[in-house]
């Protein structure tokens, strides 16, 4: 009878195993994604805190989401090593949902393809780092070294239109410095060039034209710009708060997916953003867990992460920062004409925001979200 009962118990289980929703993960392997790191790492803190746990099927690769106890929704993970390759996933439908940089995000917007931020995950913040052979220690200093110098300053950059490519051009404006950019779209002053800005595909690029000093600035948000400077370059300003200043705080990472998968899988995607609003909670008051979490999981050093993770935050609430900051990213690129005519006139009839994001699913996921935490 016991055999019996037990083969049964085990039909049954399979049954449910074969019929739990599924979703697939794609995400980008470094420090932004920390909560989905903390949610993986730490399934017994998250069932005492919220209720709302991973349980591991495969290590990095497989996860049952657990509510009270009960599985609701499988998850699959897949991690990349540049956002374009999470995009990619996204788009080819290999993956429902992606994490990765917005800008990455909204440039796709541009081009016309069909992704939606569905969540904001983490709020960035942009450093222009200098050679060590750059004569500055600080903004206006460098601003001086540039004017004074015979020959444009090459200062590199990862991506298409980053936020910190735009806060930069704005201060370059503001200090009356003439500047070129390789970039179609954007503007350029050909003549008198004090700054070339130039694109560079990805990290790996970037760290052998580093080491050539190829360039002699450089960019960018955390932890790339922790990692330059264990290099031996140097920090020296923070550029999305730098006059005329639009850009502070901005979005950095978000969870997007498309507009079918949106369709399809709803409700599985609105179960994942619970999950990562409370793992956004936990990656902020438990740091010292999530600093953990993060060199685990990354095979990275914590001498650099806690450099890249002190100024980071997370939170999956879409506040005036998240709102601003995209705004502004496009109100920029209109001023430059870099935006297509057909997405031009969302600013004077009706309201962009909603192009490149989608609240619906967000909304009831952080209702529950938020009772989970204050229970």
């Amino acid at each position: 009878m016991r055999i019996l009962v037990t083969a049964a118990a085990l039909l049954v289980g399979a049954a449910t195993a074969r019929s739990m929703p599924s979703l697939s993960i794609a995400y980008h392997c470094d420090d932004h994604a920390a909560p989905l790191f903390d949610a993986c790492l730490y399934p017994s803190d998250f069932r005492a805190r919220y209720g709302l746990n991973l349980r591991q099927v495969d290590e990095r690769e497989s996860y049952s989401l657990l509510d009270r106890g009960r599985s609701t929704l499988s998850l699959k993970l897949t991690g990349f090593r540049t956002d374009s390759e999470v995009l990619d996933a996204v788009l080819s439908g290999s993956a429902q949902v992606g994490i990765l940089e917005s800008e990455e995000v909204l440039g796709a917007v541009l081009k016309g393809l069909p992704v939606r931020i569905v969540a904001p995950l983490q709020r960035a913040e942009d450093f222009l780092e200098a050679d060590s052979a750059v004569p500055a220690k600080d903004w206006g200093e460098f601003i001086d070294w540039v004017r004074a110098r015979a020959k444009p300053t090459v200062v590199w950059y990862i991506g298409r239109y980053p936020m910190a490519v735009l806060g930069f051009m704005q201060a370059l404006e503001y200090e009356h410095l003439k500047y070129a950019t390789d970039v179609r779209g954007l503007p350029s002053n050909p003549e008198s060039v004090k700054v070339r800005l130039v694109p560079v595909d990805d990290l790996a690029a970037l760290a052998a034209g580093l080491s050539a000093r190829a360039c002699d600035a450089a960019l960018l948000p955390e932890p790339s710009a922790a990692r330059v400077e264990h290099q031996g370059w140097r920090r020296l300003a923070r550029t999305d708060i730098l006059p005329p200043g639009r850009f502070e705080d901005h979005p950095g990472t978000v969870i997007i997916a498309t507009d079918s998968a949106i369709r399809r899988g709803g409700d599985d995607i609105n179960r994942f953003l619970e999950l990562m609003a409370v793992a956004s909670h936990y990656a902020n008051i438990r740091t010292r867990n999530t600093l953990a979490a993060v060199c685990r999981w990354l095979g990275t050093s914590p001498e650099l992460e806690s450099v890249a993770l002190s100024g980071m935050g997370f939170s999956s609430r879409p506040d005036i920062a998240f709102t601003t900051g995209i705004w502004n990213w496009y109100f920029t690129l209109r001023l430059r004409n870099a935006v297509p005519p057909r997405l031009a006139g969302y600013m004077e009839e009706q309201d962009w925001l909603g192009v490149p994001y989608d609240s619906l699913l967000l909304a009831p996921a952080l209702d529950r979200a938020g009772a989970r935490i204050i229970r």
